[in-house]
């Protein structure tokens, strides 16, 4: 039971008493008692009256992983000194709390900086204050919210995917990571040491006997065979297949595989579109440049995988979008016959089909990908599997997917 409480009921029994069996003393504690809830009050109230405050302007975006800081200044701007002053942030920003108490001179005033740290993808809002004022005694207690909330959209993080690579067969030695026997010249254009992985059919043996240590053969990309030009993401955004918990979910990782292959598409030049089916559908025709890949960020930052849509039936219902000279990379945690059926069509139109696999049973789900794995393959499908816990770097690195496919 509170104090407060506590005081109102045994104030009018006192004063009973008092009244009753003419006890002074207990006339004089009920006096004292009225005259602590009065000043109580009068404290609680004239403790908001003359307070300001200025704040900084958070960003309209920025990334997860990034961090901006935060500055509000508290200023007092009656003649009575503000004592036990509760001031606090009102945010909805995943693990961010911004919190202090301070006394304030007549006059005075105070500024305290707060740095505050993207941690979820999402809209989020910033920069109302709540200013509380109690009593010494903490019988009563007033709030006043100042300041306006300011909305904030916090994008997924892009990550940088050096050797991630869209080609349907690849081989070893090359320039740039891995290529497909199509975009390879037939002329050696330098050497370089032997890693592991390199083909034994690559090596230069005279470098080798020069220099000592096994040389491997590094070839041009033949540019007589242009690349396709435009790409298509496909997100799996189906609540049914979904799997994980907190930050460690499969659409987190698919937002931030798409997002991190999104940029990386957008930085070299070409083309990319974007479809998905979650909490509404998502659909943008492939376009190049800075404010399309906004407009991609922003819808990323948003998408909630809530919908019912199968992946299988979101290429199949899009499939008229995907003619052409194309390279259209799934991502999903699906592993039905369905979705199978539905990529190999997406490679039947000539295009470029990449399957970028979540593995449910890393995420607490049931095996059962590695024949999904096995048949994307076997019909020339390039397979990238991804485990909770990977460095998505390394999961989408051509050399190692080409390395499992092998032997899978």
């Amino acid at each position: 039971m509170k104090i407060r409480t506590i005081i109102f009921i045994l104030l009018p029994i006192l004063l009973f008493l008092a009244l009753a069996e003419g006890l002074v003393l207990v006339l004089r504690l009920s006096v004292l008692l009225a005259l602590v809830l009065l000043i109580s009050y009068l404290w609680a109230l004239f403790g908001l009256r003359g307070i300001r405050i200025q704040a900084s302007q958070p960003p309209d975006n920025c990334q997860v992983g990034e961090r901006f800081d935060k500055e509000v200044t508290l200023f007092n701007q009656s003649k009575l000194p503000k004592l036990l002053l509760k001031v606090a942030e009102t945010t909805d920003i995943p693990g961010y709390h911004n919190m202090t108490v301070l006394n304030l001179p007549a006059g005075g005033s105070y500024c305290w900086q707060s740095n505050v740290h993207c941690r979820r993808r999402g809209q989020y809002s910033l920069g109302s204050i709540t200013v509380t004022a109690t009593d010494p005694f903490g019988l009563f207690s007033r709030q006043r919210n100042l300041g306006k909330s300011h909305p904030i959209l916090i994008y997924p993080a892009t990550l940088q995917l050096p050797f991630f690579e869209s080609s349907p067969l690849s081989v070893f030695g090359y320039n740039s990571g891995y290529r497909s026997f199509s975009q390879i010249s037939p002329n050696a254009s330098s050497v370089r040491e032997y890693t592991t992985g390199d083909s034994l059919n690559h090596i230069h043996w005279h470098s080798t006997a020069h220099a000592g240590k096994l040389m491997v053969k590094m070839f041009d990309t033949d540019h007589s065979h242009s690349g396709s030009e435009s790409v298509w993401i496909i997100i799996d955004m189906q609540q049914a297949p979904q799997l994980g918990e907190g930050d460690e979910t499969t659409e987190e990782y698919a937002i931030t595989i798409a997002a991190s292959l999104i940029k990386k598409y957008i930085d070299s030049g070409m083309q990319v579109g974007l479809t998905a089916s979650g909490d509404r559908p998502y659909f943008f025709p492939p376009e190049r440049g800075e404010q399309h890949l906004g407009r991609l960020m922003e819808a990323l930052a948003l998408m909630k995988a809530s919908g019912e849509t199968p992946v299988s039936q979101l290429i199949s219902s899009q499939m008229e979008h995907f003619n052409g000279n194309s390279i259209a990379v799934v991502i999903t945690p699906s592993d039905s016959k369905e979705m199978v059926t539905a990529i190999r069509q997406l490679k039947g139109r000539d295009n470029l089909a990449v399957a970028i696999l979540l593995e449910p049973a890393s995420f607490g789900g049931t095996a059962g990908q590695l024949n999904t794995a096995h048949n994307l393959s076997a019909n020339g499908i390039q397979v990238y599997t991804v485990r909770k816990g990977d460095e998505l770097a390394r999961a989408l690195d051509n050399r190692v997917a080409s390395l499992h496919t092998r032997y899978i």
